[in-house]
C-alpha cells in the first residue's frame, strides 16, 4: 500500500512537472552577451601639424576564427585628419557611434549594421563657440554627453563646455564650465561620468598639451547640462597626486564616482546630489607611477594603465572609501599603457597605448576573482614573438601604406 501511494505521488510530481515546464518560458543562456567576434580600432597617421589619414580598422577578434587577430577590413573616415582620439567606450544599443578627430575638431557617426564593412555615416554637429570634442557617454534614450575642451574664446581662460547631441549627431543643447567662484580658470573638460539616477553628470579637467589647466572636477545636472559645483582637488602638499585629474568613472551606488589623475591619485567623490565632497582614498607611489590614464571597471576591479610605470595595476574598489592595489601586470618598455576597453561578451580588455611606442594594439584575459590579467596569446600577427597586432604594416585592406596610430577600441558582436 505504501509503495503504490508513494509510485502514485511520484507519478503526479512528474505530470505536473511536465505541464509547468510546458507553459513557463524557457531559460537558456542565449540572455548573456555572447563574445565579440569584432574589434574596431580607431587610428590615424596625423597630428597638430600635418594632416593624415582616419581610419576605422577591424580585426578578427572571434576566438573561433582561424584568422584570429587579422585585419579584415579599414575604411578611411577622414584623409585629412589630425589625431583620431576618443570614440565611445562601448557600442550603443543601435545606431552608429561617435568617434572623434581631437586636434582636427571634427567628429564622426560611424554605422557598424555590417560589421566587417562599416561606413561613415555622417558627421557630429559643430559647437557654437566650442572646439574640440574629446569623450562621449551615452543616455539611455540615445543621445550623447560629450565634453568640449575649449570654450567661448572671449572668456578668460577660455572654460571648456558640455555638449549633447542626438544619436544623429544635431546638437541638443550645451553648457559652460565657467564659474564665477574660479574667475580665469582654465577649465579643460576632458572626461565625463553619467549619474542619471540622481540627474548629475561629472567631469574632469585636463589639457590635451602641455598647458597649466586647474586641477578641478565639476558637477552638473545632466537634464539641462546647468554646472552646479566646482570642487578643487585636494592638496596635501606633499605630492603632486591631485594633479590633472583625469578619467572618471560611476560607482555601483549610482550615485558616486571615482576619478583618477594622470599623476596616479585616486579620489572619491560623494553627496554628488546635494553637497559634492571629494576626498583622496589612494596614491600610488611617485615617480614611478605617471600617466595613469583610461580605465576599465571589472566588477569590483578597477584595471588601470599606467603609461610611464610600463604597468596595469589592479585597484580592488569594493570598499570605495578604502581601495588598494592587488594586481600587477607589466608590459615591455616600448609600450605605454594608456586604453583600455572591455568585452561584455567574455573576459577579454582590449589594451592601446599613447602613441609614443611602435603602434600595436593587444588582448588581455582577465580573471574577475583574482583580478589578473595574463595577455591574449593566440591574438598576434603570424611570426610575430610577442602578443598584439602591429599597426606598422606594409598595407591596410583599403590600399592604405602608412604606419597608423591607434588610439580608441570597442569590441562589436
Amino acid at each position: 500500500m505504501t509503495t503504490r501511494y508513494t509510485n502514485l505521488r511520484l507519478a503526479t510530481f512528474i505530470i505536473l512537472a511536465l505541464v509547468v515546464a510546458a507553459f513557463s518560458p524557457i531559460r537558456t543562456d542565449s540572455s548573456r552577451k555572447a563574445p565579440s567576434r569584432y574589434l574596431y580600432v580607431w587610428a590615424g597617421s596625423g597630428n597638430d601639424t600635418t594632416p593624415g589619414v582616419d581610419v576605422i580598422t577591424v580585426l578578427d577578434a572571434d576566438q573561433s576564427s582561424p584568422r584570429y587577430g587579422s585585419v579584415l577590413a579599414a575604411l578611411t573616415v577622414d584623409s585629412a585628419g589630425r589625431m583620431p582620439h576618443h570614440t565611445e567606450f562601448a557600442l550603443p544599443a543601435k545606431g552608429p557611434f561617435f568617434a572623434n578627430d581631437f586636434s582636427g575638431n571634427k567628429s564622426f557617426l560611424i554605422d557598424y549594421s555590417r560589421p566587417t564593412a562599416p561606413r561613415l555615416s555622417g558627421h557630429v554637429g559643430m559647437v557654437p563657440d566650442g572646439y574640440k570634442l574629446h569623450s562621449f557617454a551615452r543616455l539611455e534614450n540615445g543621445h550623447v554627453i560629450a565634453t568640449v575642451q575649449f570654450g567661448d574664446s572671449s572668456l578668460a581662460g577660455r572654460p571648456g563646455m558640455l555638449a549633447e547631441f542626438d544619436d544623429a549627431g544635431k546638437l541638443v543643447r550645451t553648457g559652460s564650465a565657467r564659474d564665477q567662484a574660479f574667475p580665469g580658470a582654465r577649465i579643460r573638460t576632458y572626461a565625463l561620468t553619467l549619474l542619471p539616477a540622481i540627474d548629475r553628470v561629472v567631469t574632469t579637467s585636463s589639457p590635451m598639451d602641455s598647458e597649466q589647466t586647474a586641477h578641478v572636477i565639476q558637477v552638473w545636472r545632466l537634464s539641462d547640462l546647468k554646472l552646479l559645483k566646482t570642487l578643487p582637488m585636494p592638496d596635501n602638499g606633499r605630492d603632486s597626486s591631485h594633479k590633472y585629474p583625469f578619467e572618471v568613472r560611476t560607482l555601483s551606488d549610482g550615485r558616486s564616482a571615482l576619478i583618477n589623475t594622470y599623476f596616479c591619485g585616486f579620489f572619491r567623490l560623494t553627496g554628488v546630489e546635494a553637497d559634492p565632497k571629494v576626498e583622496r582614498v589612494l596614491a600610488l607611489p611617485l615617480p614611478r607611477n605617471i600617466g595613469c590614464s583610461v580605465p576599465v571597471i571589472a566588477g569590483h576591479f578597477m584595471v588601470m594603465p599606467i603609461a610611464y610605470a610600463h604597468r596595469y595595476a589592479t585597484i580592488d574598489i569594493s570598499d570605495p572609501a578604502h581601495i588598494r592595489e592587488v594586481a600587477s601586470f607589466p608590459t615591455d618598455t616600448t609600450f605605454f599603457p594608456h586604453w583600455a576597453a572591455a568585452d561584455a561578451g567574455s573576459d577579454r580588455l582590449v589594451f592601446t597605448d599613447q602613441g609614443e611606442g611602435p603602434p600595436k594594439v593587444v588582448l588581455a584575459h582577465f580573471d574577475r576573482s583574482t583580478g589578473r590579467l595574463a595577455w591574449d596569446e593566440r591574438f598576434r600577427d603570424p611570426g610575430s614573438r610577442s602578443p598584439g597586432v602591429s599597426y606598422h604594416r606594409a598595407q591596410w585592406p583599403n590600399g592604405l601604406k602608412v604606419m597608423l596610430m591607434p588610439h580608441g577600441a570597442l569590441f562589436v558582436p
